[in-house]
């Protein structure tokens, strides 16, 4: 019996498409032949592709700062800085999409923000540069730190590091933004729930998905 796609349904091919064969796999006629659905069906739905690619990326990053909040809230550290940022790059790997565009694809990413740029909401994929300022006035960064500098050392992450250094490297730039961190940025605190609560704030005006139906 034939079934009338719904948003979430075109949205999951295009993810399925991007981790199997990369973003410039991604268009109209590979998204129906997936779904074994008509051109027409999957265009009445989003009828300008730029659209299609700005939901996918919504989705995709409120998919993200959930696994990112998940483990901030599990660990009893997860309220430090160098937790935080740890977490986001980790959530990379853990995430197909987002693995498929930073490690395989890492031109990928790039060239889909480039697409959707004037005709589509962009989403935000880098770190607020608001969150360690807030962090430290929540005491989990030291006080002689100067928080709005480094916020703009970290701000490679997401659409930044993609464009800034080669995904093979990710798990090096990780590794050596949490060392920098550890030992230059998060204060010596027992209780790191004032840091969960600043970033769970955070994390709510990004965790927006593109589910329609």
């Amino acid at each position: 019996m034939y079934t009338t796609p719904t948003h979430d349904d075109v949205l999951d091919a295009a993810a399925a498409i991007v981790v199997g064969d990369g973003a410039d796999a991604l268009g109209y006629a590979r998204i129906a032949q997936h779904l074994d659905v008509t051109f027409d069906d999957v265009t009445t739905l989003y009828p300008l592709f730029e659209e299609l690619l700005a939901a996918l990326l919504t989705r995709e990053t409120g998919d993200l700062v959930r696994i990112i909040a998940d483990n901030v809230d599990r660990d009893p550290r997860g309220g430090l800085p160098s937790r935080i940022f740890g977490y986001a790059l980790g959530a990379i790997y853990e995430h197909p999409v987002a693995r498929a565009l930073y490690l395989a694809d890492p031109g990928g990413l790039e060239r889909i923000m480039r697409a959707i740029d004037g005709v589509a909401r962009v989403p935000d994929l880098t770190i607020h540069p608001e969150l360690l300022p807030a962090l430290q006035r929540a005491g989990m960064v030291r006080l002689d730190v100067d928080a709005e500098a480094i916020a703009a050392v970290v701000s490679v992450l997401g659409s930044g590091i993609a464009m800034s250094a080669p995904g093979q490297q990710l798990d090096a730039v990780a590794s050596g933004l949490i060392s920098m961190l550890e030992r230059g940025v998060d204060a010596d605190v027992t209780d790191t729930t004032p840091g969960k609560l600043v970033f769970a704030r955070y994390a709510a005006t990004l965790a927006v998905g593109a589910h329609r139906g």
